[in-house]
């Protein structure tokens, strides 16, 4: 089992809740309605002066003793050079913002509860689940708590009863701002909540969405303001499509496109895929009035934006697919991240985990969200990876529920107050963005977050038949619907399969 131990504290992340003005409801609806009050007015997000001027929230925890308890979190650790978790623990001050306000929280969490905080890193990225697993099926007492991905991971747990269901834990109040209404809203089933991401986490902030433009190229091109696009709402899709064909330059002249010889329009890779698709409202599985899960990747919105997609994708004269690049250990890291750093790529369709990634490049970039389907939507939309994301979720075998319950939630409501200033003020806003139209696209893209529960579950291979479209050179979707189709039935079995399982 390759899994480090670490001693401190943490949990931490940047919730929509706190930027959102929506209120937690466990029913479903269309991802299209329920964002349009919160993307509508990004101004109604909370600024960094109203949140030190607020009024504290109580969150309402009983006096404990717990007698010097480790309370033993496992998590992702560092895995490789672009995901790292640094929102559990920290072993001492070191002056980085994000470091010190885990390190603060926690240290108030451990003084107030007599409790210590204990990190099991597992190192392993695609491996992750395998420790958790291990753990419950031999009914050990090992975890209090752990934060790993939904992809894969997480959704595992679900589906084979390893986790408890998050609204049944005393003294979680899954309603409090610090956890995120957005997701608790979206990925809830049969009114049931069984992960949970808000303040206390910073990677799936780290895992949104977004367009990160190269400003030199879009001056040399003399492109229209992306930011003016954005602010009228008319940053679609198509405009992007334009604009990639306009910068996709074939530098030396040898008739063909070469990742490190010319300039690209647009770097792409599997995963964004969704994303764009979701730039529409839109998801693989959506759910009902019973806030049950329906397959609405075969809806006509849905197909019409993946063709528009797949234009832009599928056209390897102007936009590179990484999986489509040989040669490289991390093609990410070696090719991709390069590329855009060297001024030859006008777009970087990725996560924000880039804006860390990025911060010494010489040229300026800016950020925006991801493209409309049309000019007629009425909001952005920014997904969020559940492949690259964490989450909290409690094992079966929680030896104690209401010691876990008061802990996760002092951590959480102590991780608004110190660790989501730190993250998004302090450190995305104020030293990672590099001009103030960024940092105000930032709030837009953090207040319209869609999170879908097909790219999570992969209920019936729903991710392979919606991609099997992705990767081929040309945008030709006309084998999409018969692809879905033959998915459905086994995509509808494995999702009764799994509902069933949750109401027993």
């Amino acid at each position: 089992m390759n899994r480090t131990r670490i001693t401190a504290g943490a949990l931490a992340l940047l919730t929509l809740a706190q930027l959102s003005l929506s209120a937690c409801s466990n029913k479903g609806t269309g991802a299209e309605e329920e964002q349009k009050s919160e993307a509508s007015n990004p101004s109604a997000n909370v600024s960094q002066e109203e949140q030190e001027q607020e009024t504290r929230i109580d969150p309402g925890l009983p006096e404990k003793d717990f007698g010097g308890y480790d309370f033993r979190m496992l998590g992702k650790g560092t895995s490789n050079s672009h995901w790292k978790s640094m929102d559990l623990t920290a072993e001492e001050l070191t002056g980085d913002a994000i470091n010190d306000a885990v390190f603060q929280r926690n240290a108030t969490v451990s003084d107030r509860y007599n409790v210590k905080f204990v990190e099991y890193a597992v190192g392993d990225y695609f491996n992750q689940g395998k420790e958790f697993t291990n753990s419950v099926l031999s009914n050990a007492d090992d975890y209090d708590m752990a934060a790993l991905k939904p992809d894969g991971v997480v959704s595992s747990f679900i589906s084979n009863g390893y986790v408890i269901e998050l609204g049944t834990v005393p003294y979680l109040n899954l309603s409090q701002p610090w956890y995120d209404q957005n997701m608790i809203r979206q990925m809830s089933l049969d009114g049931k909540v069984f992960l949970v991401m808000g303040d206390m986490l910073t990677m799936d902030n780290d895992a949104i969405g977004a367009v990160f433009f190269n400003k030199k190229l879009a001056g040399n091109y003399n492109l229209e303001n992306l930011y003016t696009l954005v602010d009228e709402g008319r940053w679609t899709i198509d405009k992007m499509t334009e604009f990639s064909e306009v910068a996709a330059q074939d530098i030396n002249g040898d008739g063909a496109m070469k990742p490190m010889d010319d300039v690209w329009g647009a770097l792409t890779e599997y995963s964004t895929t969704f994303a764009l698709n979701s730039g529409a409202g839109v998801t693989m599985i959506s759910k009902d009035e019973n806030d049950l899960p329906i397959v609405s990747a075969g809806d006509e919105r849905y197909a019409n934006m993946y063709e528009k997609v797949l234009k832009l994708q599928n056209n390897w004269d102007i936009a590179l697919y990484a999986e489509a690049v040989g040669g490289y250990s991390d093609v990410w890291a070696e090719c991709l991240d390069v590329i855009f750093e060297s001024d030859r790529a006008l777009f970087n369709i990725c996560w924000m985990n880039r804006a860390s990634l990025f911060r010494n490049m010489e040229t300026d970039f800016g950020i925006i969200p991801l493209p409309k389907y049309d000019e007629g939507q009425d909001s952005y939309h920014s997904f969020v990876s559940m492949y690259c994301a964490n989450s909290i979720e409690i094992p079966k075998t929680a030896p104690d529920l209401e010691r876990t319950g008061i802990i996760i939630e002092a951590l959480s409501c102590e991780s608004k107050y110190l660790l989501t200033p730190a993250y998004y003020d302090k450190t995305l806003k104020s030293k990672e963005s590099r001009d103030e139209e960024s940092s105000r696209m930032l709030d837009v893209i953090f207040a319209t977050t869609i999170y879908d529960l097909g790219y999570m579950f992969n209920w019936g291979g729903i991710c392979s038949a919606v991609g099997s479209m992705v990767g081929k050179a040309g945008g030709d979707i006309s084998g999409y619907a018969s692809a879905l189709q033959r998915s459905n039935k086994s995509i509808t079995k494995n999702i009764e399969k799994d509902m069933k399982a949750i109401r027993e």
